[in-house]
């Protein structure tokens, strides 16, 4: 049968799950929508801008577990969507980023919006090609099977990440003879075990420990059930990183919530103290994370490193053995290598986890309970949990709302709690959440986010109320870039520049969108609004107002900045931040 390129294109999407496309149509990418319009299984999701389509698409990958798609026209289109996509690239999430070129007959004229690279004009492949794993054109239509498979191929293997093809116009439009068959392939992900001999000498390492602790990052989020089996088989403590928060509920007796420059006192103090065997999956031991690669990471006797990605094994830390493969296929595998060679036997006395984390105030710092106004978001985030069902999700953002949500919002359920950090991308909570929502289905996902995010990204509200996707923002205001404030009091002298502005009315900002606007200014007001955010069925916007002047410890992260000058803090401001310090070492 004869086919056009885009129909083809879409045929292959269908039979790989693919659902919803989230992008901005533009003229050559007409005919790609056109053959979606008699697609009964894909609908399109119209964004307001192309990098809200890559945060949705992001945001849908994350919750479903399956390929995220989005679009872009020519040029402006693909230069938009950038940001997302080179977020998910820096925290391997897999996405399939379809861009729409000028027709060969226009290569090299002079053709609106070419992106060829021929010429004065930009390349669509090269400009991706630095933050993906596959950037390819397509500019023949006998070659879109086999380029869209490598696609497919590339992106859910190996460490996952997004992958980019860019197809001419006439290849769209083109018709081709194909049989139904070769267009049905489904690719899966290859499953990739660890070496039988590594995994006895990890077993035994483990089971002869005195004291080992297990760091989960976001390269064992699908692998929380076997992580939950090793901590509870041998009562072994676990930290995660900022992305795998809640791998493990963090009310867990044996949990101590998250490590890193914004962590969780106990995790910080844990991870770096007498630990003589550290089991790490998935994690990059990151500069957050690591505390800018402190060196009592290292354990005294061996560092187990799980990891699908060759590039992060002894990256920043010699590695005692080191086990390629998918985190949970190697945890199963690990699970029965300690079967066999020992019987089941509590390596860490839980007790005195229990009462470690008692003394740092794990989750119960005082300020969570206060009752000051303005509202304390410390105070916010124990309400906001308070408030939520337990199955809720969870999209965080970026700036001071990160550490908030870090330390003092409890996870209590895995794969509940989402952020892209590793670019730091202001504003991908806002979008994200869009199609985290899509993806959960009946499941209530809410994003928190600083008003700085939202005003990045507020506009995708719109979306949201086109399709009545029901997700909730909940607004940190305190009128300011807070992160950026925050180091400019400390090591500029308080001399506060470009971070501070006017907020516009939220509540009528969501109003005039077509949502739901709500506010928050005390904390007897939390319950009650959050209740009837999660009760209207719609997309809502919460404008919550805290306390400008609560800043969260900003002690290391503010040594890793100097660091990054070159320089260091002057001896008055580490005197002024010693306290902090103590508290957190």
């Amino acid at each position: 049968m004869k086919l056009a390129g885009s129909d083809i294109v879409v045929k292959i999407l269908e039979a790989n799950g693919a659902k919803y496309v989230f992008g901005v149509p533009g003229g050559h990418l007409c005919k790609f929508y056109d053959s979606l319009y008699y697609s009964n299984n894909i609908t399109p999701i119209l964004t307001k801008h192309e990098s809200g389509a890559s945060f949705m698409a992001t945001g849908y990958a994350q919750v479903s577990n399956k390929i995220g798609i989005c679009t872009g026209t020519v040029g402006p289109g693909a230069t938009n969507l950038t940001t997302g996509v080179a977020s998910a690239y820096m925290d391997s999430i897999p996405l399939l980023i379809i861009t729409a070129q000028i027709g060969s007959s226009a290569v090299g004229k002079g053709g609106l919006q070419e992106a060829t690279g021929v010429g004065r004009t930009i390349d669509h492949v090269e400009l991706f090609n630095g933050m993906t794993k596959y950037s390819e054109r397509i500019s023949s239509v006998d070659k879109v099977k086999e380029t869209m498979r490598n696609a497919y191929r590339l992106a859910v293997n190996g460490r996952p990440g997004p992958v980019h093809l860019d197809i001419m116009a006439n290849v769209f439009a083109t018709e081709f003879n194909t049989k139904e068959t070769e267009l049905s392939e489904k690719i899966n992900r290859l499953p990739a075990l660890a070496a039988s001999d590594d995994i006895t000498r990890a077993a035994n390492l483990i089971l002869s420990s005195k004291n080992p602790v297990i760091l989960a990052g976001a390269g064992a989020l699908n692998s929380n059930q076997e992580i939950l089996n090793i901590v509870e088989m041998y009562s072994i403590p676990i930290a995660t990183t900022l992305r795998g928060k809640g791998i493990i509920p963090e009310d867990h007796d044996l949990s101590l919530g998250c490590v890193g420059l914004y962590g969780t006192n106990i995790a910080n103090k844990y991870l770096r103290s007498d630990i003589d065997v550290l089991i790490a999956v998935g994690t990059s031991f990151s500069e957050f994370t690591s505390h800018a690669w402190d060196s009592r990471f290292q354990p005294s006797n061996a560092l187990i490193q799980i990891d699908i990605d060759t590039w992060e094994m002894g990256k920043n830390y010699p590695v005692t053995i080191g086990l390629m493969g998918d985190s949970n296929l190697v945890l199963q595998q690990l699970i029965e290598a300690m079967k066999q060679e020992s019987t089941l036997s509590q390596l860490v006395d839980s007790s005195h986890i229990l009462q470690m984390k008692k003394q740092r105030e794990y989750f119960h710092d005082e300020i969570m309970l206060s009752d000051d106004m303005p509202l304390k978001p410390q105070r916010f985030m124990k309400l906001l949990r308070d408030s939520l069902p337990l199955g809720t999700i969870v999209f965080g953002d970026i700036g001071n709302t990160l550490p908030w949500l870090e330390s003092f919002f409890l996870s209590t359920m895995p794969n509940t709690f989402y952020i892209c950090s590793s670019l730091a991308s202001m504003g991908y909570g806002v979008s994200a959440a869009i199609g985290g929502q899509i993806a959960a289905g009946d499941q209530q996902v809410i994003c928190v986010c600083g008003d700085g995010d939202f005003q990045m990204q507020g506009m995708e509200v719109a979306t949201a109320v086109n399709y009545n996707i029901p997700v909730k923002w909940f607004i940190l205001n305190n009128q300011s870039l807070a992160m950026i404030s925050d180091l400019q009091n400390l090591m500029f002298g308080g001399r506060r520049i470009s971070s501070e502005f006017i907020n516009p009315d939220f509540v009528k900002f969501a109003e005039a969108m077509g949502a739901e606007g709500l506010r928050i200014t005390k904390p007897d007001e939390v319950e009650s609004v959050v209740k009837e955010a999660l009760q209207n069925n719609r997309p809502t916007v919460v404008d919550v107002l805290i306390d400008p002047n609560e800043a969260p410890s900003f002690d290391l992260r503010a040594e890793a900045m100097t660091r990054a000058w070159g320089t260091s803090a002057p001896l008055f401001k580490k005197l002024k931040l010693l306290p902090k310090l103590i508290k957190r070492m």
